[in-house]
């Protein structure tokens, strides 16, 4: 893993960089909705979460290079997870590492439970949730997927 691992807000310039790895193709199997992202259409998307207030978008840099991406959403009643890690830093222990400093910055000003919904066989993100502090809490069918729920809550 690498030496040094900062979290920063994700900032316009990440826009091309975000792009990218949400259409990776591992990413694109691994999400509940797994059809190309258009340029056109992440642009949009991306401005406007940079402006949502009940959305956080994290970029963790290894060694000051981005290699991973933590969205939390807030909705009513808590907030939802989702976690991008970069091609060239997957298989590093990173996915662990980027959720818990991912969430700990959101717990500086939220409190509302997390949910991470997962597909179940995606065995690597299950683990690093759970390495992360995640319970499970249920199992739930997304889009026809079974998948798992874990929950975090700020202690």
């Amino acid at each position: 893993m690498a030496t040094k691992l900062h979290i920063r807000q994700a900032k316009l310039t990440d826009v091309d960089l975000i792009f990218e790895w949400s259409n990776d193709q591992l990413v694109r199997e691994q999400s509940f909705t797994s059809d190309a992202i258009s340029y056109v259409s992440h642009c949009e998307w991306f401005n406007n979460k940079l402006t949502d207030k009940t959305a956080f978008i994290y970029i963790l840099e290894a060694d000051n290079k981005p290699a991973s991406l933590v969205r939390i959403d807030v909705k009513t009643n808590n907030a939802t997870i989702g976690v991008s890690i970069g091609k060239e830093f997957r298989g590093k222990g990173l996915g662990s590492a980027s959720i818990r400093k991912g969430v700990a910055e959101y717990f500086k000003i939220q409190s509302l439970p997390i949910l991470a919904s997962i597909k179940k066989q995606n065995i690597a993100s299950i683990k690093s949730f759970e390495k992360a502090g995640f319970c499970y809490l249920r199992d739930e069918e997304i889009n026809q997927i079974d998948s798992v729920v874990y929950q975090i809550i700020k202690e």
